[in-house]
């Protein structure tokens, strides 16, 4: 069991921190509707992350986002794809929120820069609410797939 645990928080965090260093090459700016301070030109593609996003991305789709899949699975994708997009910016919200609080800022502070910032300190962003459904019906392939290869990769890494 902890081997299936572990292969799919390994995976859901790459998947989620590939995905989001892929959109803050370009797309955070155009969600943002303001520059982001880039430390290199923007020829160079640079992309950034943050190490503090792990237990949102493992953790959280392990936790929360499979149990979400699990719970919406008949439904149409039009309602689903609410359900995504209102979890997702409340999860974004909420991590912001806690690792503001914890310690004393959180990595996407320059949401702060924008002018569709949610709430005063900018834990996410009502252009992202969209995309972050998107995301969740991409998301919810990428689980199946995942669940579908575990038990695969278990007996790989464990030699079964």
């Amino acid at each position: 069991m902890w081997g299936e645990w572990l292969f799919r928080f390994a995976a859901y965090t790459a998947f989620g921190l590939v995905m989001e260093t892929l959109f803050a090459v370009d797309g955070i700016e155009r969600a943002c509707g303001c520059p982001i301070p880039r430390r290199v030109p923007r020829k160079y593609l640079e992309g950034f992350v943050s190490l503090y996003m792990i237990p949102l991305h493992g953790l959280g789709v392990l936790l929360c986002f499979e149990p979400m899949v699990d719970a919406v699975a008949t439904w149409v994708w039009p309602l689903r794809f609410a359900v995504y997009a209102v979890g997702i910016t409340a999860a974004e919200a909420a991590w912001g929120f806690l690792l503001d609080r914890v310690i004393g800022f959180y990595p996407w502070d320059y949401y702060a820069l924008s002018r569709f910032k949610v709430f005063r300190r900018g834990y996410t962003l009502w252009t992202l609410v969209p995309l972050w459904g998107i995301a969740g019906l991409v998301l919810e392939q990428y689980v199946g797939l995942i669940r579908h290869l575990t038990p695969h990769a278990v007996a790989f890494f464990t030699g079964g």
